[in-house]
């Protein structure tokens, strides 16, 4: 194994780089996707037809903002594992360089387009070659001891964290400047796509020139001999310990993910908030984020045992999010969200420590794939459930659901056993 300051730092650059691209297109696109849906194709309007979409008051656009986010995650979901196991066999910085030219092609895509098939192809692309997170994540658990991992999975966190505080600002930045209105009329051309398009390409270069190949020759060969080949699901499943991990991540994240597809309409029932209002509480949440795995972890790393540490996070979860519907504002509700917030960065950065550890080198491509394939099973099925349960029962229905998503998250982390780890 490599231990490489320098990897570390051009890891975490990197994905801050191509988080910020990524937070620049998210506030943007749902708008987009429902202006292009107002003009329809002619299948689009068959479907619209077939699911009673095309009567007064009905909003298709809605359906196919929804669409496009799907066609995203679908794709991650089942890319993050392949290009996992790719890197195992090749190395991670060819991946990485790929994966980030794709993710270019695709905002270069969305820039130019006003058409929904261009639109959805891109996001399809993107979300293929999204899946370099988990790249990024075995990249850094190469370039550190086992006994570091917390940390550096802290950094990946704090990378992430960055990206969509900054991203969201200057989506607004761009999208509102004079010479973005200019764009957009005179070419229908969107800057801010331009700009993240620029970042992917910028990333791809920075691991081009800057990042050296953190997985060695040795460990490549492993991956690709006969008996480390299988898939990467099934390989992980067998792992003592490993189960009850991926079950943590799937749960947690929905858990997580039912407070993210809501957090809007919560705050906007309680408080009458709005679109400016709720950027600078997702601003908050990002920020809380950053602090924790920026800094704190260290300081967890050290002391908490990553069990432990997985445990206390998806406990301060549990607890906080079946409050928050009855919280008034302002300091019971923002105080909060720092439990919601460490407890999150907590439990993440601990859950994958800990799966890292018991996982050979050179499986662990595979195995943050794997990870980014629950956690993007978890994106689909929170806002579903979330929306669904808040749009039939209300926002305390909804906000308990995911307490009690984290609860089971929690049974099945008390079950792995302290022998089993580190």
């Amino acid at each position: 194994m490599q231990s490489s300051k320098r990897a570390r730092t051009a890891i975490f650059l990197t994905v801050f780089v191509d988080l910020l691209g990524f937070g620049i297109v998210i506030p943007i696109l749902p708008l987009y996707a429902q202006a292009i849906a107002d003009h329809p194709s002619k299948w689009m309007e068959g479907i619209n037809h077939f699911l009673g979409l095309s009567g007064a008051g009905t909003t298709p656009g809605a359906f196919w903002a929804g669409v496009v986010f799907l066609s995203f995650s679908l794709m991650q979901f089942i890319a993050s594992p392949i290009l996992g196991r790719v890197s195992d066999m090749v190395g991670r910085k060819p991946v990485l360089w790929i994966s980030l030219v794709g993710s270019a092609l695709g905002y270069l895509m969305l820039a130019l387009t006003s058409r929904f098939e261009w639109m959805l192809a891109a996001r399809i692309l993107d979300g293929i070659t999204g899946g370099n997170i988990s790249v990024a994540q075995a990249a850094m658990a190469d370039s550190s001891e086992p006994e570091e991992r917390s940390k550096a999975m802290g950094m990946i966190g704090a990378a992430f964290g960055l990206g969509f505080v900054l991203g969201p600002a200057m989506a607004g930045v761009l999208s509102g400047s004079d010479f973005g209105h200019h764009l957009l009329a005179t070419r229908g051309w969107h800057l801010p796509f331009f700009v993240a398009a620029a970042l992917s390409l910028l990333a791809s270069m920075m691991v081009l020139f800057w990042l050296p190949e953190t997985l060695t020759d040795e460990v490549r060969a492993r991956a690709r001999s006969h008996e480390s080949r299988g898939h990467a699901l099934l390989k992980a499943m067998k792992r003592t310990g490993m189960p009850q991990i991926l079950g943590v991540s799937l749960l947690s994240m929905a858990g997580f993910a039912m407070m993210e597809g809501t957090f809007a309409l919560l705050v906007h029932e309680n408080f009458h908030f709005h679109q400016r209002e709720v950027g600078f509480l997702f601003a908050g949440i990002g920020v809380l984020l950053v602090i924790y795995q920026g800094g704190l972890v260290r300081v967890v790393a050290r002391r908490i045992p990553e069990r432990v540490a997985l445990i206390t996070g998806l406990v301060l979860m549990a607890l906080s999010l079946p409050l928050l519907p009855k919280a008034p504002w302002m300091w019971p509700f923002l105080l909060l969200l720092i439990p919601l917030s460490w407890g999150s960065g907590m439990g993440s950065t601990a859950g994958t420590a800990l799966a890292s550890q018991l996982t050979p080198p050179e499986d662990q491509g595979s195995l943050f794939g794997v990870i980014n394939a629950m956690t993007g099973v978890g994106r689909i099925i929170g806002p579903a459930v979330g929306t669904f349960t808040f749009a039939r029962w209300g926002g305390q229905s909804t906000y308990t659901v995911a307490g009690l998503t984290l609860g089971l998250a929690l049974v099945l982390a008390l079950t792995i056993s302290p022998k089993e780890v580190r």
